[in-house]
């Protein structure tokens, strides 16, 4: 049998092919019109375990975004590996940015370009492949169970479901979520804490419907100015939130934490420049950057809606006006409290005359894992050969709803993937270095065997 690196180099054609086929599917978990889709990937890559020598695999859960659910062959006495990832991408939006086609997968200099490409189906895929290499005659070093869902990018209520009724699904020895990227080129990481998210639709409603701006132009209340009136007072020029008690739950990091994001190779210069793309880098300045992207709670506008936005003119003051916002969530910070917070914020700004509601679209609590114990330790030994570094821990600004339900039976989760920052996930032109999803099957092989 091969080694891992022999599989890898020898197979790098196909398992690229495979890749792309997969990246093809627009399975957009937002958006209903790709329930389809949805539907279509998981079948996907159900079908692709199957040929791989999973002797269980279901979907579960739903019909149009249904949880894949493999086992690989049982190995008596030996340690079960739970793999999380989700095969549902974001809205490729807008289009007019790709510089090829989102789900027409397309390399240039050495990177593969589509929507999914890193997050999560590029990442997901090495672990998938690392499997194979490692299971050839059909017998792997461990046991393996998939969980790979299609709704992370709207919620995960799928899963969560699921997770409650079966809660066995993540009774295992550990698991693994490739969902994260690398600190930097050549530096693998492990993330120990991820923001938790409370994502709300703010709408304002002024009049019963739209009028001529030249005819009530100077006493009708517009709905987008109003709007735009209590976003801002929902955040200071300088980045603070002025929602009452949001900061109250909030726990700066530890001395020994901060040190450890100092000792990181960083230049703010370059990230500011390359990597955000800006002039200028906002927020609480009197924090680091670090602390500002993994431990402080923010506040965005994604999106506003309402009134007239297409070509031409037309004079009219909005009724409604809608805005898209999302709070992200630090360690001890509950997103249920955060909601009851952020209405009760909007409320007190909102003027009389206005009718304003907030929904609440999705959300979840903020995560701390342990990033110690021998399975971690087996994973830093794996990048250590593959790589030439061991594991640095960094925190993510992002969430990943699931994560604590994958840990309720008690199992580690580690969280520890192969893309990089400048992947573009949720952006156009989202990519991974091919090179990092060769690696990724190298790391990841050698940690089931290493286990």
């Amino acid at each position: 049998m091969p080694t891992v690196d022999e599989f890898t180099r020898e197979q790098q054609d196909r398992l690229l092919e495979e890749l792309n086929d997969l990246l093809r599917i627009p399975s957009v978990s937002t958006d209903p019109n790709h329930a389809r889709d949805c539907r279509t990937a998981s079948e996907w890559v159900a079908d692709h375990l199957k040929e791989l020598g999973c002797t269980s695999v279901e979907l579960k859960a739903s019909d149009t975004h249904p949880v894949v659910v493999a086992d690989g062959p049982v190995q008596p006495g030996k340690p079960t590996v739970l793999v999380y990832g989700h095969y549902d991408v974001q809205p490729p939006d807008p289009l007019d940015l790709w510089e090829s086609p989102p789900f027409e997968p397309t390399v240039r200099d050495g990177n593969l370009y589509a929507r999914g490409a890193t997050d999560d189906k590029g990442q997901v895929f090495s672990i998938i492949k690392a499997f194979e290499a490692v299971s050839q005659g059909g017998s792997p070093p461990v046991n393996v169970r998939f969980l790979i869902e299609g709704q992370e990018e709207s919620g995960s209520g799928i899963l969560f479901g699921l997770l409650e009724r079966e809660p066995e699904l993540v009774d295992v020895d550990v698991a693994l979520v490739a969902d994260t990227p690398y600190y930097a080129p050549g530096w693998p990481a492990v993330e120990t804490g991820l923001r938790g998210l409370c994502y709300a639709e703010i709408t304002v409603r002024t009049l019963k419907g739209d009028l001529h701006s030249g005819l009530y132009g100077g006493v009708a209340p517009n709905a987008h100015e109003t709007l735009v009136q209590i976003l801002s007072q929902l955040k200071s020029p300088k980045g603070r939130i002025k929602i009452p008690g949001l900061y109250e739950a909030v726990a700066r990091p530890s001395k020994q934490e901060r040190d450890a994001w100092a000792s990181l190779p960083f230049k703010q210069q370059n990230f500011m420049r390359h990597e955000v793309g800006s002039r200028e880098l906002t927020g609480l300045t009197r924090y680091s950057v670090f602390e500002r992207l993994w431990a402080l709670p923010t506040l965005d506008i994604h999106g506003i809606s309402g009134g007239f936005t297409g070509e031409g003119a037309k004079t009219v003051i909005p009724a409604v006006a809608s805005a898209k916002v999302s709070l992200r969530l630090v360690p001890n910070q509950k997103e249920k409290t955060v909601q009851r917070q952020l209405k009760r914020a909007v409320k007190a700004v909102a003027p009389k005359y206005a009718d304003v509601s907030v929904d609440f679209i999705h959300g979840a609590d903020p995560v701390l894992v342990d990033a110690t114990g021998p399975y971690m330790t087996l994973l830093d030994d794996a990048f250590r050969e593959i790589e030439g570094r061991g594991i640095v821990p960094i925190r993510s600004g992002g969430s990943i709803p699931i994560v604590p339900a994958l840990g309720q039976k008690g199992a580690p989760v580690i969280l520890s993937g192969i893309g990089l920052p400048d992947d573009g996930l949720h952006a156009p032109n989202e990519k991974i270095a091919i090179d990092q999803f060769l690696k990724g099957v190298r790391v990841f092989g050698r940690f089931f065997q290493k286990m």
